[in-house]
């Protein structure tokens, strides 16, 4: 049986089990073929830091985005000759100069799959829908039509601007994920069409057919 992570999900974004289930989906496992493991770093001490560069901290207590910085010319490698370690580059989501992006850490909910949810650990919080696929004899589910979510980290009124946001990315994810999927000719079962075989889940493709995945 599949492990249930939806608590780690919701600690991730900061909101509460209950308000995640009701805004986006519930309950969240890990998506096939991607690694989960964590994305935060812990803060790292703060250097010497020339006069008009703001911490991380100095913009959150402004409520600035730290990516905007982006905007005034600062560059990440600008922000770290300013004093910025790349634990500070990373908490505001801007990957460090020469850094190698990591992967994005995929969760997923429905059964069939129909929506998934990605940490990237430089960048905000992603919605997709999935899309099956076979790695050699490793079934994966690849993210399609990702939109950055970011007023959904610590959202706590599903009926807010925020929460209403976020209902509408997911909203248009399912209607497209559930156009693509079908009934096994067998068991009867909803399947992804890109998981079939002759028709069949490959469950009873396996089964009834004869197939070795």
């Amino acid at each position: 049986m599949t492990e249930d992570r939806t608590a780690e999900v919701a600690g991730r974004l900061r909101v509460d089990p209950r308000v995640l289930a009701v805004l986006v989906a519930a309950p969240w496992r890990a998506a096939d073929g991607h690694d989960t493991g964590p994305v935060a770093e812990p803060a790292g001490e703060r250097g010497t830091v020339y006069v008009g560069v703001p911490s991380p901290a100095e913009l959150r207590e402004l409520d600035l985005p730290a990516d905007g910085l982006r905007h005034f010319g600062l560059t990440p490698a600008d922000l770290r000759r300013g004093g910025w370690t790349d634990a500070d580059l990373r908490s505001a989501g801007l990957l460090p100069p020469g850094a190698t992006p990591e992967p994005v850490a995929w969760f997923v909910a429905g059964e069939p799959p129909q929506l998934m949810l990605g940490f990237a650990p430089a960048g905000p919080v992603l919605l997709a829908r999935p899309e099956p696929r076979w790695d050699g004899h490793l079934p994966v589910l690849d993210p399609a039509d990702a939109v950055e979510v970011p007023v959904l980290p610590g959202c706590d009124d599903p009926d807010g601007d925020a929460g209403l946001a976020v209902r509408q990315v997911r909203d248009g994810l399912l209607r497209r994920a559930r156009r693509r999927l079908t009934h096994c000719v067998i068991c009867l079962r909803p399947v992804h069409r890109a998981a079939t075989t002759h028709g069949a889940c490959h469950g009873c493709a396996g089964t009834w057919l004869g197939f070795v995945f």
